[in-house]
């Protein structure tokens, strides 16, 4: 009983220990590529096979189990009795033969089979265990070689490889042409082409090499040569004296291991380049030559772990060039891309060698600057940063002032990794532009608790349409001449359910940001439209509705075709619907604007440009837009009482609309002088808080119900308006030289050409009289002038593009001396008279007196 509960004792864990050992063979088995079986030899059944069998063989394991001969069914008929015989003469193992699987899609594989005897510890063999190993990729590779050099040794001469076969020791028997060229070029001892000599020393002796990648090539030959190893490869340079070069050497046993090997070096000059060429795209900016964001990103690592070890500060800035879209916008992205690298320059000359400066993308640049001691550093690189890139650029003929926003985050203070350093950079440098931009601002955490705040209410927006938060407010238009409403401007407001009314300036740009504005710029367009027609059923009028376009509106392609969907959905005359759009967004793509503009008109609607005076529009494009009216921006109205110059600018824009035969509106009115002081200059309409703030829908109507108007003391006769000397003080503008415009802003214009000599004066003289300013645009012209010219529609105009050429000859010689001229068969003596001081002319006066009165 002891011995049997001792035997029972021992057989238990005894059987555990067989199980899981089974089972990790098994699992090793499955695993391998190769195919493996077990036959118990007193049994004579197949007691394990792999899953490999049957996609190397070509058989079912199924049938291997039940017949253990079942394989030979599956070697092809050519090579079945050869395996019978060895098979037959090797019971217990000892099989080592190639051959043919074939399988049941008529496909072939190659095999290696190989038997071997199993034994017990006192020898006794129990097992037979077989291994077939896939080698069709090395049997057709050999065949393919040997085949091509006993058949045609042409076919090896005109491959684009250097060929060569060696014997079992390396010495070279054969090479083809390839090869005898590439001798010849590496200094080969003779003309044997090193036929008969040994390749593993001619890596060493002839320079192809270095001695340890030579190293290298002989330890992989010789595993080939030895039958280790199936094949080697390696890529070596071989570089000549002018010229660089990279070849692949690629070496494979020859026929049956042992008996020798084929070399073959194939020129991967043009790949390698490739691919150096690819990992300097991965790293690098391709216009600038600049590290990318990910190089910016591991050096910023970098200085991290040297920081940490060192105990010092690393500054990471973000830098965004201010206002670069409108260089691209207005002179094309050569001139953009000219800008970028200009300032690229400026920006590396004004860091330290150690400091590394990368492209983050477009307009945005990062900058690590590593050991650094203290915060006011880091400021003071930035100062140096934005300074260098005030200077003058020079960029594709044009001259260029760069402006720059710069964040900063320090480690450790704002961030132990470099995302997160580089994100908090980024939201400093987004407070830098929103604070004026052309400045430098640290991070702080209250600011990433505002771009959170940022991030939850772009959230939100995404929402608000659903769930009916937004609404419209009305101001109304009201007329000069009859002091009636004669339209309302849809105004945007949004009800957050937590925040309240949120303002305007705060969640339009995130909707245009995010391309919200454009389905609800669709729902505004639909609900003003709708309430436009309920207040002509009012029957109290027909006052317009205008509603404002932005940017990404104004690019969609079915913009067209939803407004003329709207109107004939509600019912609403085109010509009560006005479409707002700002100045400077006329010129995003000035054709396209032009073209959709044009598409829109000739559905009814009217066209007005919003903030008018404060973009940069030309008066030469500007007549080019089909346009209705222009609002003079609130920022002249504001002090137009108290501000001269203000004065001479709306006036200006008064007269340059008038002109072109567009309505003025004023915006921003708030006091009866303002309005006094704008409807006595011509102003045909106003909007703004002396007559009312925007209103809710139900106070429009109760407003119009009223009838409310303005005062009637206030108001104008259509065409009478001040005397110039008091509607037109002067206002002294800075010299400039005369220049020809090409994309001038209108804002500048208006600013340099307020004169003392106004349109009305010149209007009192007999003479043609013309005055052109600094920029080469003509901003007065009397009756007189266009009677004499044949033309009275130059005002706006660039001079060199309206004018004869006497004129614009006398104009460039800025002469005050009388000129003979003679234009349409009249006689003129032609002066030239500087607009203010010779010194500081602010353009120019053409004075023509008939020959008979000079």
């Amino acid at each position: 009983m002891i011995e049997t509960r001792d035997r029972d004792k021992d057989d238990r864990p005894v059987g555990h220990r067989a199980e899981l050992g089974l089972l990790h063979f098994e699992q090793l088995a499955n695993n391998l590529p190769e195919s493996f079986w077990l036959i118990d030899i007193a049994t004579k059944q197949v007691v394990f096979v792999n899953e490999a069998y049957e996609r190397l063989w070509g058989g079912r394991m199924e049938d291997l189990r039940r017949d253990r001969f079942s394989w030979l069914s599956c070697v092809h008929p050519d090579d079945r009795p050869r395996l019978r015989r060895v098979i037959a003469e090797n019971r217990f193992g000892g099989v080592n033969e190639t051959l043919r699987a074939l399988h049941p899609d008529g496909s072939v594989r190659w095999l290696q089979l190989r038997s071997f005897a199993m034994a017990d510890d006192h020898g006794r063999i129990h097992s037979v265990g077989g291994i077939a190993l896939d080698i069709t990729q090395v049997v057709a590779q050999r065949d393919e070689l040997s085949a091509s050099i006993a058949i045609n040794r042409s076919i090896l001469d005109a491959l684009p490889a250097h060929i060569a076969l060696l014997d079992q020791d390396g010495c070279i028997l054969a090479v083809n042409a390839g090869w005898r060229q590439f001798a010849e070029e590496n200094d080969y001892p003779d003309d044997t082409a090193g036929v008969g000599l040994n390749y593993l020393s001619l890596c060493a002796s002839s320079g192809v090499a270095t001695a340890e990648s030579s190293a290298h090539i002989e330890a992989g030959l010789r595993a080939v040569l030895d039958g280790r190893q199936s094949e080697y490869s390696t890529v070596y340079p071989c570089h000549g004296n002018t010229t660089e070069r990279w070849f692949r050497l690629l070496a494979t046993p020859l026929h049956n291991p042992g008996r020798g090997a084929v070399v073959m070096h194939i020129n991967v000059t043009e790949s390698v380049k490739a691919e150096r060429q690819l990992a300097q795209a991965a790293h690098y900016d391709a216009l600038t030559g600049l590290p990318n964001r990910l190089l910016v990103k591991d050096r910023i690592e970098q200085a991290l772990a040297a920081a940490n070890r060192q105990h010092t500060k690393v500054a990471v800035l973000v830098i965004d060039l201010d206002r670069f879209k409108l260089v691209n916008d207005t002179f094309g992205h050569g001139v953009g891309d000219a800008l970028l690298v200009a300032a690229a320059d400026r920006i590396a000359t004004a860091l330290r060698e150690s400091d590394t400066v990368g492209r983050m993308g477009a307009d945005e640049f990062a900058i690590v600057i590593p050991d650094l001691e203290s915060s006011e550093d880091a400021a003071m690189a930035a100062q140096r940063i934005m300074d260098a890139l005030a200077r003058p650029i020079h960029a594709e003929g044009q001259e260029l002032y760069a402006q720059a926003s710069v964040g900063i985050a320090l480690f450790p203070e704002d961030g132990s990794e470099a995302q997160t350093l580089i994100r908090n950079a980024d939201t400093a440098m987004y407070r830098a532009k929103e604070v004026g931009r052309n400045n430098l601002q640290f991070y702080t955490a209250s600011l990433n608790a505002r771009a959170q705040g940022q991030l939850q209410m772009v959230i939100d927006l995404r929402r608000a349409l659903e769930r009916d938060e937004f609404c419209l407010h009305y101001q109304p238009k009201v007329s000069c001449v009859s002091g009636e409403i004669v339209g309302f401007e849809a105004l945007l407001r949004w009800q957050h359910p937590t925040l309240g009314l949120v303002p305007p300036d705060r969640f339009i740009p995130l909707l245009e940001d995010t391309g919200g504005i454009i389905p609800v710029g669709a729902w505004v367009l639909r609900q003003a439209c709708d309430q436009a027609v309920a207040w002509h059923r009012l029957g109290v009028g027909t006052p317009s509705v205008a509603v404002n376009l932005s940017v990404r509106q104004l690019q969609q392609s079915d913009l067209v075709a939803l407004i003329r969907d709207e109107l004939a959905r509600s019912g609403l005359d085109p010509a009560a619907l006005e479409l707002e759009i700002t100045e400077s967004m006329l010129m995003h793509n000035v054709e396209d604007s032009i073209a959709t503009l044009d598409a829109l008109k000739q559905l009814g609607v009217r066209i007005s440009v919003d903030d008018f005076g404060t973009g940069y529009s030309s008066l030469s494009y500007l007549k080019r837009f089909p346009l209705d009216s222009v609002k003079v921006d609130r920022s002249f109205v504001q002090d137009i009482v108290a501000d001269p110059g203000d004065v001479s600018i709306t006036r200006a824009v008064i007269t340059l609309a008038h002109n072109l035969k567009l309505r003025v509106v004023a915006e921003g009115v708030e006091t009866e002088a303002q309005l006094a002081l704008l409807a006595s200059n011509g102003c045909d309409e106003i909007q703004g808080y002396y007559f009312s703030r925007p209103i809710p829908v139900a106070e429009t109507e109760a407003m119009l119900l009223a009838g409310r108007c303005l005062p009637a003391n206030l108001l104008h006769a259509h065409g009478t308006h001040l005397p110039a000397a008091e509607a037109l003080p002067s206002l002294a503008v800075p010299a400039a030289p005369m220049s020809t415009p090409t994309t001038g802003g209108l804002q500048g214009l208006l600013s340099r050409t307020v004169l003392d000599v106004t349109q009305e004066v010149l209007n009192f003289f007999p003479w043609p009289m013309l005055g052109v300013d600094e920029n080469g645009l003509v901003i007065a012209i009397n009756p007189q002038a266009g009677n004499w010219l044949g033309n009275a529609a130059l005002l706006g105009e660039a001079a060199r593009d309206c004018l004869p050429e006497p004129l614009l000859g006398i104009l460039a010689l800025r002469d005050s001396r009388p000129r003979r001229v003679i234009i349409a068969h009249h006689a003129h003596h032609v002066f030239c008279r500087p607009l203010g001081t010779a010194e500081q002319p602010r353009g120019w006066l053409l004075i023509a007196l008939p020959e008979e009165r000079s």
